[in-house]
């Protein structure tokens, strides 16, 4: 009988480990994606690419003065790509 219980515990914790790892990987792959990119080929990063779940870029950043911040960030329609709000943020508060 114990042998019994034990394995009921071993079955319903490795169910529940489970579905917790799925569920954490689900999280995973819908939050937007991002790349770190060097736009001026100095070898230095200076913007980042976010991208949505299907690999369109959907928010685009850039470190215009070389301090390794991102100071402009640009928002791309989800329909025709083509930038849709461009914002400039010298105290670093949009992200």
């Amino acid at each position: 009988m114990k042998k019994i219980i034990v394995l009921a515990v071993i079955i319903l914790c490795a169910a529940f480990a489970g579905s917790c790892m799925a569920a954490e990987s689900q999280k995973l792959s819908t939050s937007p994606k991002q790349s770190m990119v060097d736009r001026n080929n100095d070898g230095k990063i200076d913007g980042v690419d976010i991208y949505d779940e299907s690999g369109k870029v959907v928010k685009r950043g850039y470190d215009t003065n070389g301090d390794m911040n991102v100071e402009n960030w640009e928002t791309y329609d989800e329909n025709t790509g083509m930038p849709i709000v461009v914002e400039s943020d010298t105290a670093f508060l949009l992200q």
